[in-house]
C-alpha cells in the first residue's frame, strides 16, 4: 500500500500505548504517513520520538462526535484523509460509526489478548496486524532492538551518569511495591555512591508528600516529553509495572520493574537491558481477573529489597 496514510485511534493510557510502539514501527514499513489520535501527552510523546507525524488530542472537543451518534463534517473529512484507519477497542461501537459514515475502510483489534492466555500484548497486537495483512512477520523485540540500533545508538544515548531515576507509582495503588522499599533503596543505592532521583506524575500527590516527609526531593513532570529529556540523562531506572517502565524501557534504559498482581508474562516493558522482579508463586496474576487484591498480596510484599539490587546489578 505505497504512498499512503494510516490513522491510528487508541483510547488506552501510557502503557496500553507504548505497548503498541513496535507495531506502529512496523506499519511505518508499509505506510509512508502515520497519525494517532490517543490522549494529548501520549501522542505528543509518540510524535516527539518520531513514531508518528501528528498526535491528535482525543481528549479534544474537536473529536467528540467521533463517539456521537452525528459525526462533525470536519472529522469525516479528516478521516477522509486516510487511506486506512486502525482502532485499537474491544468495542465495535467506534469502527460501526467510521464504516458507516466514512468510505475510509477501518480495521479495529484488540488492544491485548484475553485476560487469561499467556501472550505477551505487544506480540499479540504484532500477530493480529499480521493476520490482517497490514504487516509483515515481525518479531517486537527485534523491531525495538532494531529501533535502538538506529535512533538511539545513534544519537549517542544514554548520556553516562550516577543518576539513577526511581518511580514508585504506577497507574494502579494494586501494583505498587511499598514506598517505604523505594526509600530505603535510595539509602542503599546512595551508598554506592550513586545518585537515585524520585520522579513522580502529577496524579501521585500522596507519594510526593511522603517522600518529601523522608527529606528527599521528587521531581514532578506534567510533560511526557519532558520526562523523556529526564530518563534520557540517567543511567538506570527503577520503577513498578507502570506506562513510566514501559517507557523507559523502550528508550533503551536499562531498567529494573518490579511486578506484583500484574503477568510480566503479558505486561513485560520490552528493552533489550530489563529485569523483572516478581516472585515465584503458586498463585494465578489476578489484576486483570479480580477487581483487588488479595489480603496478604505476597506478590508485592515477597518482592524483596536483595532481590531488587541484584536485578539492578545485572542491568547497570
Amino acid at each position: 500500500m505505497a504512498n499512503s496514510n494510516l490513522l491510528i485511534i487508541h483510547q488506552g493510557a501510557l502503557g496500553d500505548v507504548v505497548l503498541t510502539f513496535p507495531a506502529i514501527i512496523a506499519l511505518r514499513q508499509k505506510f509512508n504517513h502515520v497519525d494517532i489520535l490517543c490522549q494529548s501527552q501520549v501522542g505528543k510523546l509518540a510524535a516527539h520520538l518520531g513514531l508518528v507525524e501528528k498526535g491528535y488530542p482525543l481528549e479534544s472537543a474537536y473529536f467528540a462526535t467521533l463517539f456521537a451518534d452525528q459525526m462533525d463534517n470536519k472529522i469525516r473529512d479528516l478521516l477522509g484523509t486516510y487511506a486506512r484507519i486502525l482502532v485499537f477497542s474491544f468495542s465495535s461501537g467506534l469502527e460501526n460509526t467510521i464504516n458507516q459514515k466514512t468510505d475510509c475502510p477501518c480495521l479495529r483489534i484488540p488492544p491485548r489478548p484475553p485476560a487469561r492466555e499467556k501472550t505477551h500484548v505487544a506480540e499479540f497486537i504484532i500477530q493480529t496486524l499480521e493476520t490482517g495483512g497490514l504487516i509483515e512477520a515481525a518479531d517486537s523485540n527485534d523491531v525495538v532492538s532494531s529501533w535502538h540500533r538506529t535512533e538511539i545508538c545513534g544519537a549517542g544515548r544514554p548520556i553516562a551518569t550516577s543518576k539513577i531515576i526511581i518511580h514508585p507509582g504506577s497507574g494502579s495503588i494494586r501494583k505498587r511495591w511499598p514506598l517505604t522499599n523505594f526509600l530505603d533503596l535510595a539509602d542503599r543505592l546512595e551508598k554506592q555512591g550513586l545518585q537515585p532521583m524520585f520522579v513522580c506524575g502529577p496524579a501521585e500527590p500522596d507519594l510526593i508528600a511522603e517522600i518529601r516527609n523522608r527529606d528527599r526531593q521528587v521531581h514532578t513532570f506534567s510533560e511526557l516529553t519532558d520526562l523523556v529529556d529526564g530518563l534520557e540523562s540517567t543511567s538506570a531506572y527503577i520503577g513498578n509495572d507502570s506506562g513510566v517502565s514501559h517507557l523507559a524501557a523502550f528508550l533503551g534504559i536499562p531498567t529494573v520493574v518490579i511486578f506484583g498482581p500484574a503477568d510480566p508474562v503479558r505486561w513485560k516493558p520490552l528493552g533489550s537491558r530489563v529485569q523483572i522482579v516478581h516472585p515465584e508463586l503458586d498463585c494465578q496474576p489476578c489484576f486483570e481477573i479480580e477487581p483487588d487484591n488479595c489480603a496478604l498480596p505476597v506478590c508485592l510484599t515477597d518482592a524483596t529489597l536483595e532481590s531488587v539490587l541484584t536485578a539492578f546489578d545485572q542491568v547497570y
